[in-house]
């Protein structure tokens, strides 16, 4: 018996070593997308990840607008590790954006990010759905979020993704809520101020389809004019520059 004693030890030696000094030395791939209006952000934060020696971030893919995000999100093959979101886009907003993703995403941490006050998005990011908000001027914060996102954390006061996903499809169950190119026509209405054959221009639609979908906007949200429409989103949870 004594011989058995004396040998399992040399033995669990001999295998440990060796797989310790590997998870030392290997980091697992992240894909990494990212969303942001302006090219040379995309450009900067490309490079300052893929040169992280903390993490292996490879970037999936990159694009400027909102509904491009959805519709590569939407694909299983383009679904990122983590997702970079910019806060202020032209047309769908970085709110309107996560919360449309995570709604049908239980997985996929969502890193918001912005250049103005963090306390000028952090209640609508939570609300959204992201896992944490960073100014996106700071490499180091960046980095960070990275880091404890990929591992399956999230910043107080946010969810992880799974919680906020359930959370979203009761809210959404109990109320009806407007498509991706709704949110779209109400953020050009709200915030720009453009009028129906201005929001067609923008689009590349007709002024008839526009009108068509202000009519299921009105009646998504019980009002009767499109003033109120406006009036409405304004004061639900939709932040603007």
């Amino acid at each position: 018996a004594s011989k058995h004693n004396n040998q399992w030890p040399q033995k669990l030696r001999i295998f440990t070593i060796p797989l310790k000094s590997t998870r030392a030395q290997t980091y697992p791939i992240i894909s990494v997308a990212l969303v942001d209006n302006d090219e040379r952000v995309l450009h900067s934060l490309s490079a300052m990840l893929t040169s992280c020696s903390t993490n292996s971030f490879s970037i999936l893919w990159t694009c400027t607008n909102g509904s491009d995000a959805l519709n590569r999100c939407a694909d299983r093959h383009n679904r990122p590790d983590l997702l970079f979101l910019d806060m202020s886009l032209e047309g769908l907003q970085g709110a309107d954006i996560c919360r449309q993703l995570r709604m049908d995403n239980s997985v996929t941490p969502v890193c918001a990010m912005t250049c103005y006050s963090l306390n000028r998005y952090m209640a609508s990011a939570i609300q959204a759905g992201a896992q944490a908000l960073v100014d996106k001027n700071d490499d180091n914060a960046l980095i960070q979020a990275a880091n404890t996102l990929v591992h399956g954390f999230a910043y107080p006061d946010f969810e992880p993704p799974k919680t906020a996903f359930v959370r979203l499809r009761r809210e959404c169950d109990s109320k009806p809520q407007l498509s991706p190119r709704e949110q779209e026509i109400m953020e050009l209405c709200a915030r720009d101020g453009l009028l129906d054959d201005e929001i067609a221009d923008k689009l590349h639609i007709s002024q008839g389809t526009v009108r068509k979908h202000l009519q299921h906007i009105m009646a998504k949200l019980g009002v009767k004019s499109s003033r109120q429409a406006v009036s409405q989103w304004l004061t639900q949870d939709h932040h603007h520059e």
